[in-house]
């Protein structure tokens, strides 16, 4: 990873490093780890679809790798994969990457529940709480925010309209020219009014975002709480535990029976590049001697990144 580099944020750089193709994740499929020059390194992988969003202006360029670091860069299909990989590690993740597909992965849309940045402290805070802003660590998050918002493909935004989170998302509707909607369900006060209206608002994001793309929403903690909890009892593990300030909870549906959605994955992503410590250094899939990519039965071409 590079210094200050979010982990989704370094999964799609080097993807576009190595291959000259600017993706968007999907679900995570695992994480690993082994020694390299006596030291732990771990790896995440995801599936991966390449996009033409608007989110993919929020990202900085990437300098093409150099050709001496790739002998070959081409797309295979699974069997081909297997046959190419060296570690038992990847065959074995290749093969769980096409099972997650026939189990209809490849058409999954992330909605990403966004806890505002760091905010002035509420307690030496005497006027309108919905005027309270960001502090300096709040808006680096802010900052933070929009390389794991482009990550996933982020392209419809809907946020609270107080001051903290309509702050925390603006550096990524500049960088990525996306609208937004402010509902106010989405404020402290106004999901204390009518709880009700707020579950349907992430009922309807969840139920809408197979058609119509990988979806935002960012609010509070009184707000976020409860909506996390409304996701069922199959993701206790990514739901019981509140966001931190910056924070984002990444929900991956598909359609469901009746059209309502099918949770198949959650996870979260921090708000702050994680500390390299005792040794263990992370890094994307991307940065391993062997990459490799798959395709689904649609033939629609996703990767393993």
């Amino acid at each position: 990873m590079e210094p200050g580099e979010l982990l989704p944020a370094c999964a799609v750089r080097e993807i576009a490093e190595e291959t000259g193709v600017q993706v968007c994740l999907g679900p995570q499929l695992g994480v690993t780890a082994y020694p390299v020059e006596g030291r732990q390194k771990q790896v995440t992988y995801w599936l991966a679809q390449v996009r033409h969003s608007a989110a993919i202006l929020a990202r900085p360029y990437v300098e093409p790798a150099s050709t001496r670091e790739i002998n070959e860069t081409r797309w295979v299909d699974q069997t081909r994969a297997q046959e190419l990989l060296t570690q038992e590690y990847d065959r074995h993740l290749i093969a769980h990457a096409e099972e997650c597909l026939r189990q209809g992965w490849g058409d999954s849309t992330p909605v990403m529940l966004v806890r505002h940045g760091k905010a002035k402290n509420r307690l030496k805070w005497n006027t309108d709480d919905s005027l309270r802003p960001l502090k300096k660590r709040g808006r680096h998050q802010a900052e933070n925010l929009v390389s794991v918002l482009s990550a996933f493909g982020i392209s419809r935004m809907f946020c609270s309209p107080w001051k903290r989170c309509e702050q925390t998302i603006r550096p990524y509707l500049k960088a990525s020219g996306i609208r937004c909607e402010f509902p106010d369900v989405l404020s402290e006060d106004g999901y204390a009014a009518n709880p009700y209206a707020g579950r349907e608002l992430l009922r309807a994001l969840l139920q809408a975002a197979p058609a119509e793309g990988p979806t935002a929403l960012c609010s509070h903690a009184p707000v976020l709480i409860p909506l996390m909890r409304s996701l069922g009892n199959d993701f206790l593990r990514e739901t019981l535990i509140p966001l931190e300030t910056g924070e984002s909870l990444i929900v991956h549906v598909i359609p469901g029976v009746e059209a309502d959605p099918k949770l198949i994955a959650v996870e979260r992503a921090e708000a702050e590049p994680p500390a390299v410590t005792r040794g263990i250094s992370q890094k994307s899939a991307q940065a391993r001697s062997t990459g490799f990519c798959v395709r689904s039965a649609r033939g629609g071409r996703w990767c393993a990144a």
